[in-house]
């Protein structure tokens, strides 16, 4: 399967990307991967807004245009409510319920949580500092 990215491409821009996550087959109706390390987990709400990071009303203290690193290597899940992220490449793209995020150390982004309904995220970090920058590794 597939599992978005926030990537770094050959200019050391961040921009978004997919990964591929290889699968084992269970049965004839699931599929997992193989044991990963992960070294926190949290689920939790976050609260969202109702405006595009463009809009002239947009609270952020860095601006409409302000970038964060997203620290050490981690996967967020979206449970419920939606976010948008933009990359330093100038693509802004949406994400729900079911989508799956490795945020990778070092690459800049700005996400916002716009939705009409609360956002309930769940977070797994993976072993490694904020400075590996390279490409998540999954163990097969």
């Amino acid at each position: 399967m597939k599992m978005y990215e926030c990537g770094i491409d050959a200019n050391g821009r961040s921009t978004p990307g997919t990964i591929e996550v290889p699968l084992n087959k269970v049965s004839e109706t699931e599929a997992i991967t193989a044991k990963q390390p992960g070294t926190i987990w949290r689920l939790g709400m976050r609260n969202p807004s109702d405006k595009a990071r463009t809009h002239k009303d947009y609270d952020s203290a860095g601006g409409a245009y302000e970038m964060h690193l997203g620290g050490e290597p981690h996967i967020i899940a979206w449970q419920a409510g939606h976010n948008e992220n933009s990359y330093q490449d100038g693509t802004t793209f949406r994400w729900g319920p079911g989508d799956l995020l490795y945020v990778r150390p070092g690459a800049l982004h700005h996400a916002n949580l716009m939705s009409a309904t609360p956002s309930v995220v769940y977070n797994l970090y993976l072993p490694g500092p904020a400075t590996q920058t390279g490409p998540l590794e999954w163990k097969k």
